[in-house]
């Protein structure tokens, strides 16, 4: 049998923090000098710390062995973390669960993947949490009794399609944990039988969209066209909160002709906020993006080409928002700026997306970080002019100095913007 597994990228991330609060007036902190660097991407293990696995506790000595029993009748699941024996290896597993399937896994410290394993494979279109299930020795494979595996590294899969007990009680996903217990006993040669209680990590499905445990959440989907085959994308936000600082976020990762679910990267190494990106496959698969458990506040969503335009949105995020945000974007279609210089002015041109008029004037240094996130460009006074393209369609704000000036680029077509002060 061939099976296929889904590599769930975590990266240690990077989150660039400004201390200063939308709108208020403590001092700021230097914004970047050069372009964001985003998270270290999944297959760069140069740059990215290795995965934190659980740590699993061995059996204690004397303790007496979970009794192997085919009669579900007679299960009783005693009051304690669950533990069992494995193909022959006495352990207390780590626990992990989807609407797919429920785990019980031994992972050995340093390890990617579990040394062994025993997975129950929920019914296609059933309800698999908040549910119980009840499984006797004597009942016949259907919809009713999910498939067991029983995995071991460098031996074959044992498969369990029925013949086995098992008594399972799941309660509902909360805060990214499902609880249950479990008294499970199989017919391999070992007797492999787990019993107990716990409380299991839940992943979500790359078909599923964040649930109410991960409100407030942003989530979307992103169709480019018009980019090189070696384009990547880039998915970011800049959070401006009521209180504390405005934090920058970024995923980066190319068009990926794999499966979806083989794809995908989850950076969450700021708990309990986390990003998802998951890759278009270069033509009619969009990106696909999810920031999830955010912080309530002002938000800059923004996506752009690697060396190309950028698309993006200014959204409120509530503290039980669940807000859906797509964007398109046509690297083929740019615009530029001509910018006049007042006589005699040197110095760059720095220039970001326009938030609404009502809106707080943005701090000099915090606005040349959003302009280094979103739009990429900084451009030198020469001349008494600077010229900016490739830049993608929208309204933007100009800095040069002290001067601001707001102003709307439209595909195939160069504005012009004169920052000369007006006269007194």
């Amino acid at each position: 049998m061939t099976t296929s597994r889904m590599i769930l990228g975590v990266a240690t991330g990077f989150a660039l923090v400004l201390a200063i609060g939308c709108g208020s007036k403590p001092e700021p902190a230097p914004a970047p000098s050069s372009a964001l660097e985003p998270d270290p991407k999944p297959n760069d293990p140069s740059s990215a710390s290795p995965e934190q696995k659980a740590v699993v506790e061995a059996p204690k000595a004397g303790e007496p062995k979970v009794a192997w029993e085919l009669d579900a009748d007679k299960h009783v699941i005693p009051a304690a973390p669950v533990r069992g024996s494995i193909a022959g290896v006495e352990l207390v597993p780590e626990v992990a669960v989807t609407n797919d399937d429920l785990a019980f896994r031994l992972t050995k410290p340093g390890a990617l993947m579990p040394e062994r394993s025993v997975s129950i494979k929920f019914p296609a279109g059933q309800q698999s949490l908040g549910r119980n299930w009840k499984v006797k020795g004597g009942d016949e494979p259907g919809p009713k009794v999910p498939e067991v595996w029983i995995e071991v590294q460098g031996q074959p899969i044992h498969l369990h399609p029925s013949g086995y007990a098992m008594t399972l009680e799941l309660g509902a996903r909360k805060d990214g944990k499902v609880n249950g217990k479990i008294y499970i006993s199989l017919p391999d040669k070992d007797q492999t039988v787990l019993a107990g209680t716990f409380a299991a990590d839940y992943t979500r499905l790359h078909t599923e969209k964040p649930g109410s445990d991960e409100v407030p959440y942003v989530t979307g989907e992103v169709t480019v066209t018009g980019a090189p085959a070696s384009a990547e994308l880039r998915v970011a936000y800049a959070a401006f909160l009521p209180t504390g600082p405005v934090a920058f976020k970024e995923l980066q990762l190319a068009a990926d002709p794999l499966p979806i679910e083989q794809a995908r990267w989850t950076s969450d190494n700021e708990k309990p906020r986390s990003s998802t990106l998951l890759p278009g496959d270069g033509k009619a698969r969009p990106f696909r993006y999810e920031h999830a458990k955010l912080p309530p506040g002002r938000y800059l969503l923004s996506a752009a080409v690697t060396g190309g335009p950028a698309v993006w949105k200014w959204v409120d995020v509530a503290a039980t928002g669940t807000l859906t945000e797509n964007f398109t974007l046509d690297a083929s279609k740019t615009g530029g700026l001509e910018i006049t210089a007042p006589q005699g002015a040197t110095g760059k041109v720095f220039l970001a997306p326009a938030d609404e008029p009502n809106r707080p004037t943005l701090d000099a240094r915090l606005f040349e970080g959003i302009s280094i996130q979103v739009v990429r460009t900084e451009v030198e006074v020469i001349g008494g002019k600077a010229i900016v393209k490739n830049l993608g369609p929208g309204r933007y704000e100009v800095r040069l100095g002290d001067e601001r000036r707001f102003v709307d680029v439209v595909a195939g077509k160069t504005a012009e913007v004169n920052m000369t002060p007006p006269k007194k």
